[in-house]
């Protein structure tokens, strides 16, 4: 199949509804910024603003789904509406800080979207410095997690991330979450093994054509479990895809970046080609509000999105539990709204 060909399939398949909304971000396509912008003209009551730090792997897109899901189903909230900053680390200070100030004027912060791993490090650092701790920023709910893929072709012989020296990896595009996890786990394991590889800074789609043209050895990917995706972006190559455990550097990058990171097990058949169990890098996703958030309106948030878990997965609802990742700390308190949904789950269940 010819590039322009594949890159046209790949749109149309996207077009017609077949991948999931993160799709759009993880095939490099234009649809990243659309909302970057939501909240002009919508300085309403009636609302809570979510505020999510941009990702090129369309991390707040998740935020996209949670508002959405917000606005159809939570009464008094009708009118809720993201905004998207350029870092994760600045969302905690907004909801401290409970507004901020854009081109369009000013608005509250009612709730964030933050990754684990960019909330423990503004925690650590906020710890460090003595200015605050977690206080009165409150967990609502632990959303789906994302995995690191490390990928190569099936005839590869790359049995390890040890033997990526000196290799030719697709680490993502630059700032992409996918970098940065990926050169922190080399980093951690054996930073010979990060300095002596040919980086090549591409998104999913780009590092799967280069890959199938053998002008990479593996590709770095970090996002929710997307079989269909994978499936078909692999179909239309005609190759075949082995996905590489890292088990081995997951306690060193614990050891030197925090808990955030996990090691989760990604079962054989979770996609068609694993014929193995597989441990990759887990993080999770932490919808946060502040403790003066309303009791009823912090239930009524949790209960909508625990029932409707398969809407902002964005991946595998299969592989979508909250209780994947046991190793992860708290970091925060519990928002005694979410508590209580939680309780009434345990008694019914």
């Amino acid at each position: 199949m010819k590039r322009r060909e594949f890159f046209a399939t790949a749109f149309g398949l996207v077009g017609a509804g077949f991948y999931s909304r993160l799709a759009y971000a993880e095939l490099d396509l234009p649809i990243r910024l659309a909302h970057l912008g939501a909240h002009e003209g919508r300085f309403t009551t009636g609302g809570l603003t979510l505020v999510s730090g941009y990702s090129v792997e369309g991390h707040h897109l998740v935020g996209q789904a949670v508002v959405e899901l917000i606005s159809r189903y939570v009464p008094g909230a009708k009118r809720s509406v993201l905004t998207v900053v350029a870092r994760s680390a600045d969302t905690l200070r907004l909801l401290r800080e409970r507004r901020t100030d854009t081109p369009y004027g000013q608005f509250t912060v009612d709730l964030v979207l933050v990754e684990g791993d960019e909330a423990y490090a503004a925690l650590q650092g906020e710890n460090a410095s003595g200015s605050q701790d977690s206080g009165e920023l409150r967990l609502l709910m632990v959303l789906p997690p994302q995995f690191l893929h490390i990928v190569t072709l099936r005839e590869s012989p790359i049995g390890n991330i040890e033997e990526l020296k000196g290799k030719r990896l697709s680490v993502g595009p630059p700032r992409s979450r996918s970098e940065k996890v990926t050169l922190r786990l080399l980093e951690a394991l054996d930073p010979s093994v990060g300095t002596s590889l040919q980086r090549e800074p591409l998104g999913l789609s780009e590092s799967m054509w280069a890959l199938a043209e053998k002008k990479i050895d593996a590709l770095a990917w970090h996002g929710p479990i997307s079989p269909p995706l994978f499936a078909h972006l692999a179909g239309l190559l005609g190759i075949r895809l082995n996905l590489l455990s890292h088990e081995e550097g997951i306690p060193k990058l614990r050891a030197k970046y925090g808990p955030a990171y996990y090691a989760a097990m990604l079962p054989q058949g979770t996609y068609p080609w694993i014929e193995k169990d597989v441990r990759v890098v887990g993080t999770q996703n932490f919808l946060i509000s502040r403790l003066d958030l309303p009791v009823q309106l912090a239930y009524d948030i949790v209960k909508t999105l625990s029932s409707h878990r398969n809407d902002v997965a964005g991946g595998d609802h299969r592989l979508s539990d909250i209780s994947a990742g046991p190793e992860i700390p708290t970091l925060f308190p519990v928002h005694p709204g979410a508590l209580r949904f939680r309780d009434e789950a345990q008694n019914n269940g």
